[in-house]
């Protein structure tokens, strides 16, 4: 006979936003299981020694930047868990690479000279839908701009970001810009993204370029010594002993039990990842942080509203694959470069120096995303990395070459590839396309259905698809939560004096 597990709530998957809620209410003394399908904590966060020679070179194939000042939560977590942090290297210059595969240098945090893109006012176009973008960006309501209530929201939603570059710029240079900011923050293309969705996107950050900058209150200020993961680990530790059950994917959710009381339990049926054994567990509210495209990998009994499935049809996510290349020295630095490349030509979209000095881990993170991501996907993976560093190749060497610098050959090279993550389906987020789907169905994305509630970093209003978002929903759901079981226990007591 299948034993059944029984508590106040579980939490289905163990990264920030579940392991966050399981803290809070497991710590207002509620009794708490969380379901994770991996083997691990962490969920987006997961940081590897990919020399796994002693030295802990850890790197993040997954999230790794935060800030100290906007990103307040995924912060104070990090200073109270005591973890050690390192501010992203922007000492030096940029390569800028556009269409043409012509190749320019500028300091960080300027811009190229005028004459450095091959299209005649590819500069000051780029340079003035950048700003047009982000002023109005700067317009948008968070808390309101999806809710479908302003023809202007409706009017942003039923277009594509593509859309609303070339209906103010016909600079190629331009395009191409805007498709760095999607593939690198997202995963797709322009055309797949909704106007009104990246617009809120960006707001949740503070604007398109707060969340782009790599300096002081950018998106990419600080990163972790001993990875992001170390955050997951870290709230694992607090959880009393045998909270988190690894390896039990949830196959269904059942919300048709009998009343017990006051309240309906919930029944939760899992299947052992390493053995397919089915468990059973009951309880009487449920947190689900899966990503909305991935509902349908769980069967719903009663069926999950409509709206709720159409939002979860309606949302997709983007490929992003980092690879990351170990050397023995940061090269480039010695050229005066500081490591990042902004490529419209690919297959690299964008580079960042990865690297950790006091540990002696050396490395360039490189972002395969969008459409360039998926075409080296096809490819096997010795190809796809020869093909990465010949691009490292002819993007470095004219630079490297004027300083006398030599490019290192790699100590080692690491890749993941988040689409074919079966428990993530892409990454960072699930976004809108354009069409109106946004205005539709955004509303109903936080809210419960009967004793289900939601969480992850895609529900957050503030840096929503970042470490910090996924905190804040983890906290937000915790309370809900923990503010419905304390409204039960009162009816509950009252029901019982009466009697």
């Amino acid at each position: 006979m299948t034993t059944v597990t029984s508590v106040d709530v579980i939490v289905v998957g163990a990264g920030l936003s579940g392991l966050t809620a399981a803290n809070s209410l497991g710590q207002a003394g509620h009794s708490v299981v969380v379901l994770e399908a991996r083997d691990r904590v962490g969920g987006k966060t997961w940081s590897v020694d990919p020399c796994n020679d002693g030295t802990n070179r850890v790197v993040d194939v997954g999230a790794a930047w935060i800030n100290d000042t906007n990103q307040s939560e995924v912060y104070a977590l990090a200073k109270d868990l005591g973890l050690e942090l390192v501010v992203q290297n922007t000492t030096g210059y940029v390569i800028q690479e556009d269409l043409s595969g012509r190749l320019c240098t500028f300091p960080y945090g300027q811009a190229p000279d005028a004459d450095a893109l091959a299209e005649a006012d590819g500069l000051s176009e780029m340079l003035r839908i950048r700003q047009a973008f982000q002023d109005t960006c700067q317009t948008i309501d968070i808390h309101k701009s999806a809710n479908g209530s302003t023809p202007e929201a409706v009017t942003l939603d039923q277009l594509s970001l593509r859309d609303w570059i070339i209906r103010n710029s016909e600079s190629r240079t331009a395009l191409a810009s805007a498709s760095v900011w999607t593939r690198a923050m997202l995963g797709l293309e322009p055309e797949q993204v909704s106007a009104l969705h990246f617009l809120n996107y960006c707001k949740s950050g503070g604007g398109l370029l707060q969340m782009r900058m790599d300096t002081k209150h950018g998106g990419q200020y600080l990163r972790f010594v001993d990875g992001t993961q170390s955050l997951s680990k870290g709230l694992l530790q607090r959880l009393r002993p045998g909270t988190v059950h690894l390896n039990q994917k949830v196959s269904e959710i059942d919300q048709s039990a009998n009343s017990n009381g006051s309240s309906v339990m919930t029944n939760v049926f899992t299947t052992a990842m390493n053995s397919n054994q089915q468990k059973h567990y009951l309880c009487r509210k449920l947190i689900l942080t899966l990503p909305t495209p991935l509902y349908k990998t769980i069967s719903f009994t009663p069926p999950l509203p409509p709206a709720k499935q159409a939002l979860s049809r309606s949302t997709i996510q983007g490929y992003t694959n980092k690879i990351i290349i170990l050397y023995s020295s940061p090269w480039w630095r010695r050229a005066n470069l500081c490591g990042l490349l902004q490529s419209f030509a690919g297959p690299i979209t964008v580079t960042r120096d990865s690297s950790v000095d006091k540990s002696n881990q050396f490395s360039l993170t490189c972002f395969l995303v969008g459409k360039f991501g998926r075409e080296m996907s096809l490819l096997a993976r010795t190809e796809r990395f020869a093909k990465v560093q010949r691009h490292i190749e002819r993007v470095f060497r004219p630079f490297c070459d004027k300083a006398g610098v030599e490019i290192e050959v790699p100590l080692k090279i690491v890749e993941y590839e988040w689409v074919k993550d079966e428990f993530s389906g892409g990454c960072p987020v699930p976004v809108f396309g354009p069409g109106g789907d946004m205005t539709r169905y955004e509303g109903v994305l936080r809210q419960r259905v009967g004793n289900m509630y939601f969480a992850g970093t895609e529900t957050s209003y503030e840096w929503k698809g970042y470490m910090d978002g996924a905190i804040r929903s983890g906290k937000r759901v915790a309370k809900e939560v923990g503010e419905a079981l304390t409204q039960e226990s009162g009816s509950e007591g009252s029901r019982k004096a009466r009697l």
